[in-house]
């Protein structure tokens, strides 16, 4: 049971996003983003419209959970186990956000539960090792030892399997704590086929199969894809509409851990699969280097976003995706941002604008956690908010000024 006084907490909380989200300087800002469907993602990942057609280049600044829970002072495992926690963080995030980072990340009002990494690896049996202060890691011990084991893995039960139950439990406290005004949003599998068996078998085995097994390799896929079919369709199935765009989290796709010929081989078919299956891919995400594998990831049908980490070409992704496909371009939070100075910055964002050459994209500050002082830390957040707004708030006479 929750305590009266949090409910009335949680309403207050509520009321202060509500206001923010319908506050005329948050709905401008939404205009910049093109429509998508609520996804159960980490962080907001807005896609975005084409340069051409808003007044700016959209950036965001987004922490991640180990460093949120440092800011607002919450327990990593009560954030992960209670909904009330969960919840209660999740609309202080917003609000902090709103206070304090001048980005373009338009607040809403729903609620999206993500149980870390370890959640679709848990299907099979994979350990959750939940750490103070930070998310949830993935088990060490692999699940498939020898290709026998394979033979005697089920398909997930969408209640039972994992932390299948932690995830009902979570969707049902936080929708009973919710105003009829917002909405929560049920767990999703996200993470991609290969990323799921690399857990389930273990890197450098899977790495090996894929020389000296090629055909189980393809029988792991093969089986990981059709669970994660049943899983998905039981899960629209229980929230009562149609299947939509999935998310491909594929952190594990990268070279040189694959080589195109091994990602073409054994990765691209199963995630065209999974595009047929869900009527396009909405977010493709590596935070590695996927150079090498774009031209293959541009095939993928419907794809809306593609991610291009600090370790992989923005000028090249640029050309290959084009008018097609928005891009998500992430800076490394370190020397972009931590340790960059000023000069560094501005150089770095006029890079970016003369690269972009009028497509959809957007850029992004993540993957940022406890480097100094908290203290320092977030001035060095604001500093680089402050000249990304001024760098992208006008393209035309930035650029204009660099050609003179």
């Amino acid at each position: 049971m929750v305590h009266p006084k949090k409910k009335d907490n949680l309403k207050k909380l509520q009321e202060q996003v509500r206001k923010i989200a319908e506050s005329p300087k948050n709905l401008e800002r939404a205009k910049i983003w093109a429509p998508q469907v609520a996804h159960a993602r980490d962080h907001w990942r807005g896609i975005p419209r084409r340069v051409d057609q808003i007044d700016r280049v959209p950036f965001s600044i987004e922490p991640e959970n180990a460093m949120w829970f440092n800011i607002l002072s919450y327990d990593a495992h009560d954030y992960y186990t209670k909904p009330e926690v969960y919840l209660e963080c999740q609309l202080k995030m917003s609000i902090f956000r709103h206070k304090n980072f001048d980005d373009d990340t338009a607040i809403g009002k729903t609620i999206p539960i993500w149980l870390g990494v370890p959640f679709e690896p848990s299907f099979f049996g994979v350990g959750v090792v939940f750490v103070p202060n930070e998310d949830p890691w993935i088990g060490k011990d692999p699940v498939i030892k020898e290709e026998n084991d394979l033979n005697r893995l089920d398909f997930p039960d969408f209640y039972r399997s994992g932390l299948m139950p932690i995830a009902h439990r979570m969707y049902y406290g936080i929708k009973e704590l919710l105003d009829d005004d917002f909405t929560v949003t049920f767990p999703e599998w996200g993470r991609s086929t290969f990323a799921v068996s690399l857990h389930l078998r273990g890197m450098d085995h899977i790495v090996m199969d894929m020389i000296e097994r090629p055909e189980f390799v393809h029988r792991l896929m093969k089986f990981m894809n059709e669970s994660r079919k049943r899983w998905t369709s039981e899960r629209f199935k229980f929230l009562g509409y149609p299947i939509e765009k999935g998310n491909l989290y594929n952190d594990e796709v990268n070279c040189p851990l694959l080589s195109p010929r091994f990602y073409q081989e054994f990765v691209f078919p199963y995630e065209q699969e999974l595009s047929q299956f869900h009527h396009g891919i909405a977010y493709w995400h590596s935070c590695g280097n996927t150079t090498p594998l774009m031209a293959f990831i541009r095939e993928l049908k419907g794809l809306d976003m593609f991610h291009v980490g600090p370790w992989t070409d923005f000028v090249e992704a640029n050309r290959i995706f084009g008018e097609n496909t928005a891009l998500e371009y992430c800076q490394n939070p370190i020397s972009d941002v931590y340790l960059a100075s000023e000069e560094d910055i501005r150089e770095k964002m006029i890079y970016v604008l003369q690269s972009g050459k009028g497509n959809a994209y957007t850029v992004r500050a993540d993957g940022l956690l406890n480097f100094t002082s908290l203290e320092e830390d977030i001035k060095k957040i604001y500093n680089w908010a402050k000249i990304a707004r001024q760098i992208f708030s006008d393209e035309k006479v930035v650029l204009r000024e660099i050609k003179v």
